[in-house]
């Protein structure tokens, strides 16, 4: 190891967000667990106090960075102040994870860097001399191996797929807060806008069909709805694509950006299952999907699959489940 490894911790109001734990963890595998190369920066206008939770957390040595400019997310002003501390700093790999902020300044800071960038990360080889990272490709149909060729490497990890770093009591890490004054100049923000949530039935849901953007059409939606409407103490969710092609409003999101759920049974509609959903339903007792493409990921992590058109196939499951349960009897 040559240099550091800086991990960019990701907060909102006030609280250090999991990923920020799951990109730690990613961290401690690189280095073998030799936390002496290991550090965290926090980026915003007053770090004083989540420096201190997140050192007192991980035993690891942090950096508060304070800008004004820094109370709002900007990745202009993130960028500068990062390259301005490396300059005091020998960084050999930076870890971020891979969320809508991450994945909006890691590319550009690689490019200000001239360094490797290897995004949504889910594991790491180091059984060679160089570590390689391991990803997925094709909506996790294959896995790729991918090996830096630079002296710095930007790495994103992918949320849900690492277990957060637990606490480490027997220790607190070092905590500085420096002052970095830099101002945007081609980026302003100006407010953060966050989507309108109304109190829903998802987390207290037994069952939950959720639909994906392999439903077609916007209108399949009634299908899904009448489904759900078969069983007591049923919701409907979905995955941030239908939210995104305005199909459903963002309070039925399910996954890391979305809600956690923990279902009896999870009814996946047309979900391909990208670890950016899935992360959000690991703790249903009973997952059960239906997609027309047998090679879909959601398969890997579903108890049972159906591979079928859902238009044929929805139908004829509420005519089987009307005849079985709500049939007179003679």
């Amino acid at each position: 190891m040559h240099g550091s490894i800086l991990v960019v911790a990701q907060h909102t109001k006030g609280k250090v967000d999991v990923v920020t734990y799951e990109a730690v963890s990613c961290a401690m595998k690189l280095c073998k667990e030799n936390s002496s190369h290991l550090k965290i920066v926090v980026l915003g206008d007053q770090t004083e106090l989540i420096a201190d939770e997140i050192s007192k957390k991980t035993g690891i040595n942090t950096i508060g960075v304070n800008n004004k400019y820094l109370n709002l997310y900007n990745s202009e002003v993130y960028i500068e102040s990062l390259l301005k501390l490396f300059e005091q700093l020998t960084v050999e790999y930076v870890v971020i994870p891979h969320t809508s902020t991450g994945y909006d300044f890691a590319p550009l800071l690689a490019v200000k860097l001239g360094a490797s960038c290897i995004t949504e990360v889910e594991d790491i080889n180091t059984d060679k001399d160089k570590p390689s990272f391991i990803r997925a490709m094709f909506n996790g149909k294959l896995y790729t191996e991918v090996v830096p060729n630079k002296d710095v490497t930007i790495i994103t990890t992918q949320p849900g797929s690492w277990q957060p770093m637990k606490d480490k009591a027997d220790k607190k890490g070092d905590v500085n807060i420096i002052r970095i004054d830099i101002a945007p100049k081609n980026i302003k923000s100006i407010a953060l806008k966050e989507a309108e949530f109304k109190e829903n039935e998802l987390n207290s849901s037994e069952i939950i069909i959720s639909a994906g953007r392999g439903i077609g059409k916007r209108e399949n939606l009634s299908l899904i709805y009448e489904l759900a409407r078969l069983f007591p103490k049923s919701a409907v969710g979905c995955s941030r694509a239908v939210c995104d092609a305005g199909w459903l409003d963002y309070k039925h999101q399910i996954g890391i950006t979305g809600n956690t759920v923990s279902p009896k049974l999870y009814m996946a509609v047309g979900i391909s299952g990208a670890i950016q959903h899935t992360s959000g339903i690991k703790d249903a007792q009973m997952i059960v999907a239906i997609n027309n493409d047998p090679s879909a990921r959601i398969f890997n992590l579903a108890d049972y699959g159906i591979v079928e058109d859902l238009t044929q196939f929805i139908p004829l499951l509420i005519q089987e489940y009307k005849k079985l349960f709500f049939s007179q009897k003679p």
